[in-house]
């Protein structure tokens, strides 16, 4: 698995999946989608995001995390 621009890559739909088997109320799980959907404006634009983690989020170390945490029990 290539790390080099991870929080880029995120698959929200994956990731959505796995926070489901943790997390059982709904409305936070919302909360989250929304948060990785959240997009860019670009040239006053609004670009909608379609993977990765938003760049300086709050929460984007604690997702990624949260998706590698079945690689790093296999190393």
């Amino acid at each position: 698995m290539d790390l080099e621009k991870f929080f880029d890559k995120v698959n929200h739909d994956k990731l959505m999946g796995m926070l489901e088997r943790k997390i059982e109320d709904k409305r936070v799980l919302k909360l989250i989608r929304k948060f990785l959907q959240a997009g860019i404006m670009i040239g006053g634009l609004f670009h909608k995001s379609e993977e990765g983690t938003p760049q300086g989020g709050p929460l984007s170390p604690l997702l990624s995390n949260i998706m590698l945490d079945d690689l790093d029990k296999e190393l």
